[in-house]
């Protein structure tokens, strides 16, 4: 655990370090750039608090270091587009995106699972490859596409929802099945392949020969089987979600993170994008941690102290090899006896 600590703590360093290098250190400082615009609209004294609070007459190292006190402190500077602070203008945009992405991520694993087990398990076979090649199909189905989609059909068509208005909850969810559905496809296609794998292993022989139910074998044995290498996959759809946030709350007209972050960027507010994208990351490096703690709850096998072994056995997962079918075999003989 403590190696995964520091594993996470220089990931978010070093993502910190990169991403304020190509935007301060490179030629073409966006801050002085920004103010010497003809087009600015700060006005005089808060582009002199900027120039101040930036030191942009000192060293570049030195200009360094004072951010990376300030960020330590929760403190991103000042935005170049309203002179307002970053952490003011995070704040406001943080909880929709967050309420977004939360609802979004369970979409995208309802959807992903329903996929799945529909997958393995329907009657009859032709329901079965239909659903194999869903994932494909939503994989290759570009994002913005899918939000216009929805938009022409339950908002301008039928009239279930308001493009416009603010409706509450159910204004998130075109959204966030908008982004639902760009992201479960992977998630869906690493399930169906250990459902497969997981369906075939001795264990399943013995426990239908003890008379358990089918829907037992594939809720409460086979499908916790084959989710390891599906949850490494949410931990890395997280990441996603925060990202494609963007596109969907452009499309849809909301004010949160994403849309923060596609205004900065055109306005050149290095400020403003360095706080957005130390924020992803951090999110993102957090949930992967998090991960790799609910591993051995699924499966006692991986140990807690080894982070590395957990995410060995979802790439062998994911592979369908497995070199433990005679324990898995004895411990399934164990479960019946029980």
């Amino acid at each position: 655990m403590l190696r995964r600590l520091a594993q996470s703590v220089f990931v978010v360093a070093a993502t910190y370090v990169l991403v304020y290098f190509v935007l301060f250190l490179l030629p073409g400082d966006p801050i002085q750039s920004r103010i010497d615009n003809p087009l600015n609209p700060i006005p005089e004294d808060q582009a002199q608090a900027i120039l101040a609070y930036y030191h942009l007459d000192a060293p570049a190292l030195e200009q360094f270091r004072l951010a990376v006190v300030r960020a330590v402190q929760g403190d991103f500077g000042y935005s170049l587009t309203s002179g307002r602070p970053v952490a003011d203008l995070m704040a406001q945009g943080i909880g929709q995106t967050v309420t977004l992405a939360s609802i979004a991520l369970v979409f995208a694993v309802a959807l992903a699972l329903a996929v799945a087990l529909a997958a393995v398990y329907a009657p009859l076979r032709s329901i079965r490859s239909f659903f194999r090649t869903l994932p494909v199909v939503m994989t290759s189905t570009p994002g913005f596409l899918v939000g216009l989609l929805l938009l022409q059909i339950f908002a301008y068509q039928l009239g279930w929802f308001s493009s416009i208005r603010d409706e509450g909850f159910k204004s998130l969810i075109l959204p966030a099945v908008a982004l639902a559905i760009g992201v479960n496809a992977p998630i869906a296609q690493v399930l169906i392949q250990g459902l497969d794998r997981s369906a075939k292993e001795p264990f399943v022989t013995v426990l239908r020969a003890g008379g358990v139910s089918e829907r037992s074998i594939a809720t409460r044995h086979v499908l916790k089987n084959a989710s390891i290498p599906a949850i490494t996959l949410i931990g890395l759809t997280v990441g996603e979600l925060l990202a494609g946030s963007v596109i969907a709350e452009t499309i849809f007209s909301r004010t949160g993170l994403g849309f923060m972050t596609e205004q900065a960027v055109r306005a050149q507010d290095g400020p403003m994008v360095l706080a957005v994208v130390m924020f992803v990351a951090i999110v993102f490096t957090l949930v992967n941690l998090a991960t790799d703690l609910v591993y051995p709850l699924i499966d006692r096998r991986i140990s807690l102290t080894n982070a590395s072994a957990a995410r060995s056995s979802a790439r062998q997962s994911t592979s369908g090899k497995s070199s433990e079918s005679t324990e898995q075999s004895d411990q399934s003989r164990k479960v019946v006896a029980a």
